[in-house]
C-alpha cells in the first residue's frame, strides 16, 4: 500500500509527464500547420483587400487588381501560385479554424491542466515560471531543474515526470 507521500510524488510525476506530452504535441502542432497560423494572421486584411477590390501585399499572400473594359478583375497569388479568389477564401476559413482551435487547446492554461489537477502550489507554480526551460525535452534534452527550492516529494515528483515522459520519447 503507497503511502500519502509517494501517492503526492505518483500525481506531481503524472501531471508533469501529461503536462510535457501536451506541451510536445503542441510544439509539433505549431510546426505542422505553420502555413495556416500564417495565413489566418492575415486573414483580415486579405479578405478586406478582396472584398475592395483593391491590391494588398500580406505575408505570403498578394493580392492584385486588373482592370478591365468593364470592371475589374482580382489576382490572389498565394506561395507564388495563382490561386482561384473563392477557393482562396475557403483556405483562409480553413486556416482561420485550426488557428483558433490550437490556439484553445494549445494555450498555455490547456498544456498546463494536469499540472493543475496535482493541487500543489509549488508544482504549479515551477511549471508556470519554468516552461521554456521544461519544454526542451520535446528535443530529447533534460532540462535542468534549476531553482527546485519546494518540498522534496515536489522535487522528486517533477523529476521523475520529466524522466519518465524522456524515457518514452
Amino acid at each position: 500500500m503507497p503511502t500519502p507521500l509517494e501517492i503526492a510524488i505518483g500525481a506531481i510525476a503524472e501531471g508533469y509527464y501529461s503536462m510535457l506530452a501536451r506541451l510536445c504535441e503542441c510544439a509539433r502542432l505549431r510546426r505542422e500547420y505553420s502555413a495556416d497560423l500564417e495565413l489566418a494572421s492575415v486573414a483580415d486584411v486579405v479578405m478586406r483587400a478582396i472584398a475592395e477590390e483593391r491590391p494588398v501585399e500580406a505575408g505570403p499572400v498578394k493580392v492584385e487588381v486588373r482592370r478591365k473594359l468593364l470592371g475589374k478583375s482580382i489576382k490572389v497569388v498565394y506561395r507564388g501560385e495563382e490561386v482561384d479568389p473563392n477557393e482562396f477564401l475557403t483556405k483562409i476559413s480553413q486556416a482561420r479554424s485550426r488557428a483558433a482551435w490550437l490556439q484553445s487547446d494549445c494555450s498555455d492554461q490547456a498544456v498546463l491542466e494536469p499540472v493543475y489537477a496535482t493541487n500543489d502550489r509549488d508544482a504549479i507554480e515551477y511549471a508556470v515560471r519554468h516552461m521554456d526551460e521544461l519544454s526542451k525535452v520535446c528535443d530529447g534534452v533534460s532540462p535542468q531543474l534549476e531553482g527546485l527550492e519546494m518540498p522534496s516529494y515536489v522535487k522528486e515528483g517533477i523529476k521523475k515526470g520529466v524522466e519518465r515522459f524522456l524515457a518514452r520519447q
